[in-house]
């Protein structure tokens, strides 16, 4: 045994007892993941999105990101557990959720409020910053399994403005409550604190009709992209796994027959 070898097994024996992880690798343990309940993107993210972290989705409007956003909360409180939807520009629809399938009983739905009579740039506290503050509560005071942050009315020129350390704040509670943080934004803006960065897009459109049929808008087809996924645990995963998935959703309508 050499010197140095000898010296780091006395080191090691010392300080076992007394600092037992001292010199210890500390391994990273996958995430649990939660099925978005389309295959298409579960076979491109391994399983689904991570809970404990961050998971954003960045996209221009009707690109899927509501709709990827509802079968993903449908999924998990099927399973039985508690939701919240913190909903900047008021736009989410009850029926398009309960048409999802989302068990809305265990939907906490926060709808952020504006004084009208007052000019946008007066007020005080804007919708945005109640949704921050809405969902650091949340994250913070846990129990819910998954918590959207839909800020996709949102201006980019103000998302990106969200000073940083909010996104620090929100990944360190949402690890902590092991809670799944979705944002659906038009551009990214949480950055690094995003363990999985998606970007939504439209894919090929289809006809309305066909063959001298009635015009009937029934469904859209769209891309998911991953860009960024930090919880990858190897090199042969990351070769395995397709970047990209093309899924179709469909209107409500559509699925009566």
């Amino acid at each position: 045994m050499s010197a140095s070898a000898a010296i780091r097994l006395q080191v090691e024996t010392a300080l076992a007892k007394r600092v037992p992880a001292a010199l210890t690798l500390k391994i990273k343990q996958a995430p649990e993941l939660f099925s978005t309940g389309i295959g298409e993107i579960d076979a491109v993210l391994g399983g689904g999105i991570p809970r404990g972290s961050i998971t954003e989705i960045a996209g221009a409007a009707s690109t899927g990101k509501t709709s990827f956003a509802l079968s993903s909360i449908a999924a998990i409180t099927q399973s039985g557990a508690a939701c919240a939807w913190v909903d900047v520009s008021d736009a989410l629809s009850p029926e398009s959720a309960a048409a999802a399938h989302i068990v809305m009983k265990r939907l906490l739905w926060l709808r952020m409020s504006s004084d009208r009579k007052k000019p946008a740039a007066d007020m005080p506290g804007s919708r945005l910053e109640q949704a921050l503050t809405a969902t650091d509560m949340l994250l913070q005071a846990g129990g819910f399994a998954a918590i959207v942050l839909d800020m996709s009315d949102v201006r980019p020129q103000d998302a990106t403005r969200i000073p940083l350390q909010h996104w620090y704040r929100f990944r360190l509670a949402a690890e902590q409550a092991r809670t799944a943080l979705v944002l659906l934004t038009q551009t990214p803006c949480a950055n690094s604190c995003a363990a999985l960065a998606l970007r939504s897009e439209p894919a090929s459109v289809r006809p309305f009709s066909s063959n001298g049929e009635t015009a009937l808008f029934e469904g859209q087809r769209y891309r998911l992209v991953r860009e960024r996924d930090r919880n990858e645990s190897s090199a042969l995963h990351r070769k395995k796994l397709s970047t990209r998935a093309e899924w179709n959703s469909g209107t409500p309508w559509s699925r009566v027959r």
